[in-house]
């Protein structure tokens, strides 16, 4: 998306936004609340909306956007959830700072090595896709007759790059039942939570230092001449079901992370 100039406190913000949702409504399966999560998330991460800026009420956002309060609500609801707002009675809607670690993040939180800033999301190619190959997500999901395969090659702040790929049992979360779409800067757990009605429990978490391959670095768009860092997460639900396996590749020698 085009690159705005800092709102102030001043100005209204919902032209711009309504202007960038109608780019997201031309992507084919695109709905009114994902595509105003999408344009939230891209304008707190680019800057557009700084830290500390108050969106307009929701009732004013609902009108000046053409969508219900719901929409509205809900849009706001996933964006609080990746730690980027505040939604508090009385003090309405605040952009927060981005150094403040959410409790919705689990696993780990990414640092620019040059710069120091937090990695924010900019953009994200997301393919889902099923396969019954077997690898090591088996320890932790067990022999599933079929996966489903959520990767993402993700796109942020200062130049960062990093790719993640999740695998569900596909009995669980089926390939064809969630679009690239309803996952775009989005908090993938949390979307998945309210889709099936569920909660998660962190589980066992590894970091190993290496290389990628080539079909990763492909996937990924990452490059095979930098060492890797490999972030496996495992995650459960509250009745100690396996949840979802996922492996995140990070380039070590631009990101530092946070745990």
């Amino acid at each position: 998306m085009k690159q705005h100039a800092p709102i102030t406190d001043q100005t209204d913000p919902t032209p711009m936004l309504k202007k960038a949702m109608q780019r997201e409504m031309a992507i084919e399966g695109a709905t009114k609340r994902q595509a105003l999560r999408v344009v939230l998330v891209w304008a707190i991460n680019s800057g557009t909306l700084p830290a500390g800026f108050r969106l307009p009420t929701e009732t004013d956002l609902a009108r000046g956007l053409g969508v219900s309060i719901g929409t509205v609500q809900t849009a706001l609801g996933q964006v609080q959830d990746l730690g980027l707002i505040k939604r508090r009675r009385g003090d309405g809607t605040r952009v927060l700072d981005s150094s403040v670690l959410p409790s919705s993040i689990w696993h780990f939180r990414m640092h620019s090595i040059e710069t120091g800033n937090v990695f924010r999301i900019l953009d994200q190619r997301i393919e889902i896709a099923s396969t019954d190959a077997s690898g090591r997500w088996c320890e932790h999901l067990g022999h599933c007759p079929e996966y489903t395969v959520i990767r993402r090659s993700i796109k942020g702040t200062d130049g960062m790059c990093v790719g993640a790929e999740m695998i569900l049992d596909a009995r669980l979360v089926p390939a064809a039942s969630i679009t690239a779409h309803a996952l775009r800067q989005s908090n993938v757990r949390t979307v998945l939570e309210a889709r099936l009605g569920v909660v998660a429990i962190q589980g066992k978490r590894q970091v190993t230092l290496g290389g990628i391959d080539p079909r990763q670095s492909a996937l990924f768009e990452l490059s095979t001449d930098v060492p890797i860092f490999e972030v496996e997460a495992s995650t459960f639900l509250t009745d100690q079901r396996p949840f979802y396996f996922q492996t995140l590749y990070v380039p070590a020698d631009r990101i530092a992370l946070e745990f």
